[in-house]
């Protein structure tokens, strides 16, 4: 056990815990055609597991000061947060200098499509075409 974060024994995250293999398969060995994104954190990879489900992987830097400690009370504060209007945290690898964590792959969505919904949205977009054009009262 490492220790108790908000009552919670950080040895239960071990059920979000995905090996370095696995995380290979599904983004093709973190190929270039996978990447998404990269920032000061580490490069961002689209995934896919073998039973079809679409994932997006954070490999962290291997520059970060970062223990395996603090990346294990860091998932189980962000696996608190779970909420529907954020992506959920699947898990997460730690494998010698690998820190990953495991998100779910939500598509390419504005964020008016999540907070009012596809026929909501249209509604929106025409009054708010209708105030850029002046006509607002």
């Amino acid at each position: 056990m490492f220790g108790c974060v908000a009552g919670i024994e950080i040895t239960a995250i071990e059920s979000l815990q995905f090996d370095l293999v696995t995380i290979e398969t599904a983004t093709n060995k973190f190929s270039d055609d996978n990447k998404i994104g990269k920032g000061g954190f580490g490069t961002v990879y689209k995934g896919t597991f073998p039973n079809g489900q679409e994932i997006v992987v954070k490999r962290l830097s291997k520059s970060s000061l970062q223990g395996a400690i603090e990346f294990k009370n860091e998932i189980v504060l962000v696996a608190k947060l779970q909420h529907r209007n954020l992506v959920r945290l699947l898990g997460f690898c730690i494998e010698g200098e690998e820190k990953i964590l495991i998100y779910e792959y939500v598509p390419n969505r504005s964020l008016g499509y999540f907070l009012f919904g596809l026929a909501n949205l249209n509604s929106f977009l025409i009054y708010f075409q209708f105030c850029v054009q002046g006509n607002a009262w």
